[in-house]
């Protein structure tokens, strides 16, 4: 046999074989492929949602209205949540509250964190909470309440102050408006009050 005739023997034989070869593995895919039951459970995430009821909030809110009297209030937070237990009551993180007076003072409020009342319009800022006001006076404390519909600023426990007469301690402290001129408010200090003062140079 020449090789011209062994050459064309194997094209034939090829020719043949490889379609018989690929219909072969075509039945073989079809005999071990994964019988699929329709009635089967489609594969899914366990959700909690009342966790994520729990959990929904809103970031970098603000708050603010503008009193009887003329006073700009506005509170912001990084973040708050619903309280869970009371409807209206928020819980805020890194809370600020600005109070701007029409004689032009202005107190800062900072907290780590707080709540929010909406339908009262009242916040409660805690966790070491920091008042600065453009007259001289810081004040730090436990706790420290603001309404958003008025001016109304009270701080109950551990109150630490500085300002222009010195080193202010004292159990209460609240933002008083001056019976003499209704633009203007002071700070006013009560219950076991001690000063240490600091003379000017």
């Amino acid at each position: 046999m020449t090789g011209a005739d062994r050459y064309s023997r194997v094209v034939l034989w090829l020719k043949v074989s490889l379609p018989l070869a690929a219909l072969a593995i075509l039945s073989t895919l079809f005999f071990v492929a994964e019988t699929l039951d329709p009635n089967a459970a489609i594969p899914y995430a366990e959700v909690d949602v009342a966790k994520i009821l729990r959990d929904q909030g809103a970031t970098s809110p603000n708050f603010g209205g503008v009193t009887s009297d003329g006073v700009k209030i506005s509170l912001s937070a990084q973040s708050i949540r619903p309280d869970g237990l009371q409807t209206t009551v928020w819980n805020g993180t890194d809370l600020k509250a600005r109070l701007e007076m029409p004689s032009g003072t202005e107190i800062l409020i900072d907290s780590p964190e707080g709540a929010v009342d909406t339908a009262a319009r009242e916040a409660v800022l805690e966790g070491g909470a920091e008042l600065t006001s453009s007259i001289g006076y810081e004040v730090t404390a436990d706790r420290i309440s603001t309404s958003l519909a008025d001016v109304s600023v009270i701080a109950d426990a551990g109150i630490v102050a500085t300002g222009p007469p010195g080193r202010i301690t004292a159990d209460t402290m609240a933002l008083k408006r001056m019976d003499s001129d209704a633009s203007k408010h002071h700070l006013v200090f009560r219950q076991n009050v001690r000063l240490v003062f600091t003379p000017t140079q």
